[in-house]
């Protein structure tokens, strides 16, 4: 029979169809035992047959299973039963080592649930093979330490999880299972060459500012102005729904369906509608044109040319606030004077966690897409799918050779350094995912 499982010390003797699977039968080929791995008496005599089914990878669009006789052998000694083994078998799972292969490699591009389909093993057993695939992954890729880190916040599977980011390769470089300040302080205990940050933008979690002093004193941190600016776009929200609560039925609508996207949105994103809308609140809301204006003051600080001229900035308008409005503005004075350092460090080094916040979308996407997936799983997936290790890999050499015609082997040797995976490629595989699930 021609051996179509290519399988080593596997030998196929027959096969036929099984339903919707096809079974082989075939015999371990594997040279008997010399001695008894337990006590090494010699020679150990023969112990009947057992027949094994084992998954192999798939045929024709079929699961496979192959049914293999396997020869047992006895030692005369100590009574132990020995088994004639295969490098071909998994020594974990009633499955072939490529299949197990097979898995591993499909594991992050698709759903467990379509690959147990596909080769016949248990939806558990998909997810056991994956779960220490990533385990693998974790102990072997080494990803290079960051210079200027990103640090922020995303909810996946109903808990906050923290998400790292180099800023300056605008690539992911870990995503942890929780924010606290255990998990962060592991993390950085653990971090190879965490003296290498200069650099940290963070919101203003605290655990976080905690942390950072502690395992990376000679870091300093910026204040994501993202979110600095967020909370002076929630005090006036505050005051519209203040406003709101006063007005008819009609103008609240009007209000709250029609006009607070333009009031929230950006000086610089506006559309001529929102201008528009900006006028018409100015005519008859008057108190909430002004908050607006104070709103805007606010943002303005950061266009400050440099980090004097910002802080008087910030003094100016925490003096022009109006007593009315005190209330609105006066905590978000309050939150700048508290954070005053690292809040104006943004202007010696101008970096925003905004790579993050758009990862933190795409991660989202991917999220929706992998129903079934352990956070490990989605995790391992993010940061260590190959595509994404290939993508985030830049590859230099010792020497120093300036054509890049000459050969390879006049550049030195090859140093290869992981910066973790691209925002850019992450977004692309969530929009493609999309787009497969939407067709």
């Amino acid at each position: 029979m021609y051996d179509l499982l290519q399988l080593e010390q596997i030998l196929p003797i027959g096969m036929r169809g099984d339903g919707d699977q096809i079974l082989i039968l075939a015999e371990n080929t594997a040279p008997p035992p010399v001695r008894c791995e337990k006590c090494g008496h010699a020679p150990l005599y023969k112990h009947g047959k057992r027949r094994y089914t084992y998954a192999d990878t798939p045929i024709h669009g079929k699961p496979v299973k192959v049914e293999i006789e396997t020869r047992r052998y006895r030692c005369k000694a100590c009574g132990t039963v020995v088994t004639l083994s295969s490098p071909s078998l998994d020594d974990k799972r009633v499955a072939t080592r490529r299949l197990v292969q097979y898995v591993q490699d499909r594991c992050f591009e698709t759903t467990f649930t379509w690959i147990s389909k596909e080769v016949g093993l248990a939806l558990n057993t998909v997810k056991g093979i994956a779960q220490d695939y990533a385990t693998h992954l974790e102990e072997w890729v080494e990803l290079e330490t960051p210079r200027l880190l990103g640090m922020d916040e995303l909810h996946i599977l109903d808990k906050p999880r923290c998400v790292l980011v180099n800023l300056e390769m605008r690539s992911m470089v870990e995503m942890l299972a929780s924010r606290t300040k255990a998990h962060l302080t592991d993390y950085f205990q653990k971090l190879k060459d965490r003296d290498r940050i200069e650099w940290v933008v963070i919101d203003m979690w605290k655990p976080y500012e905690v942390v950072i002093g502690q395992q990376l004193p000679d870091a300093r941190i910026v204040i994501d102005r993202f979110h600095v600016l967020k909370e002076a776009s929630s005090r006036l929200d505050e005051l519209r729904k203040h406003l709101q609560a006063r007005l008819s039925s009609e103008d609240r609508v009007r209000l709250k369906k029609y006009l607070r996207w333009s009031l929230l949105r950006g000086e610089r994103k506006r559309t001529e509608k929102d201008l528009e809308n900006i006028e018409y609140i100015k005519k008859h809301y008057p108190e909430l044109y002004l908050a607006l204006t104070i709103k805007e003051a606010f943002f303005s600080i950061y266009d400050a040319p440099n980090r004097a001229a910002g802080e008087k900035a910030f003094q100016d308008w925490k003096g022009s606030i109006p007593k009315d409005f005190r209330k609105y503005y006066g905590p978000v004075a309050n939150m700048v004077d508290r954070h005053h350092r690292d809040i104006f460090n943004y202007f010696e080094c101008p970096i925003t966690n905004g790579y993050t916040e758009a990862m933190n979308g795409v991660i989202r996407a991917m999220n929706r897409l992998a129903r079934g997936y352990s956070f490990e799983i989605l995790r391992a997936r993010s940061l260590y799918y190959r595509i994404m290790r290939e993508s985030g890999t830049v590859v230099t050499h010792t020497g120093d050779t300036k054509d890049i015609s000459q050969p390879v082997s006049t550049m030195g040797d090859r140093i290869e350094k992981s910066y973790g995976t691209p925002i850019s490629t992450l977004e692309a595989m969530a929009e493609r995912e999309e787009t497969s699930r939407k067709g």
